[in-house]
């Protein structure tokens, strides 16, 4: 009875802070920045590339690639569909070195991916209260990748490929000027559907893609 008792009080907490919530929503969104505008948004940052895996599919043997952490870069531009809701179209780049090609030696190289995508938010209406707008997002689109590999001495890969994409986004903006300008700070994970590769042997194989992102930025409103 005691733990019945508890989840019964609990629920009904949670149902009492669910209302008040939904009573203050309004007002909290009247002080929603870059409310009801367009607006363009510009980040750059830090990315990282989970191990890559070389498959040849049977071909030949296979392998895998690490890459050091890189850099990112973002353009976007957009405008909010509805009170908490915004949607932008977007063009990325990302380039990281490689920093070992297993099997093999003295590896070197990079990958750089260029994506075009189109993306959602939702912005939690908080920003009265917390000064700050906690924000989550997807987005799907294209990936356009260059892939160079050397090891053993020599070139494995030089090669470009397309595949479709998908990211998810959480963040947070600052308000410099509301409705005017603000600074975000972003995490990205971004994949690919393992684009296909040709090495200079001619043989084809898949290399996956998978990064994480943290970008800063700057959105403001036309």
């Amino acid at each position: 009875m005691g733990m019945l008792q508890h989840v019964r009080n609990g629920g009904l907490a949670l149902c009492v802070a669910t209302g008040a919530l939904v009573a203050a929503g309004p007002a909290w969104g009247q002080d929603a920045p870059l409310f009801g505008g367009f607006y363009g948004a510009f980040a750059g940052g830090v990315v990282g590339l989970e191990d890559a895996q070389i498959d040849y599919g049977g071909a030949a043997p296979n392998g895998s690639v690490q890459y050091y952490a890189g850099w990112a870069l973002s353009g976007a531009v957009g405008c909010r569909v509805l009170r908490h809701w915004r949607l932008e179209v977007e063009i990325s780049h990302r380039e990281n070195d490689v920093y070992d090609v297993d099997p093999g030696f003295a590896p070197d190289g990079s990958v750089t991916s260029t994506t075009y995508m189109v993306n959602g938010y939702y912005d939690f209406p908080v920003y009265p209260v917390t000064g700050f707008v906690p924000y989550i997002g997807a987005g799907v689109g294209r990936a356009q990748f260059t892939q160079n590999l050397e090891v053993n001495g020599g070139t494995l890969s030089d090669s470009s490929s397309h595949a479709f994409a998908y990211q998810v986004i959480g963040g947070l903006e600052f308000p410099v000027i509301p409705r005017q300008m603000s600074v975000t700070l972003e995490y990205r994970y971004l994949a690919a559907t393992r684009p296909l590769f040709q090495d200079m042997n001619g043989f084809f194989y898949h290399s996956d893609y998978n990064s994480h992102s943290v970008l800063f930025g700057l959105r403001w409103a036309f």
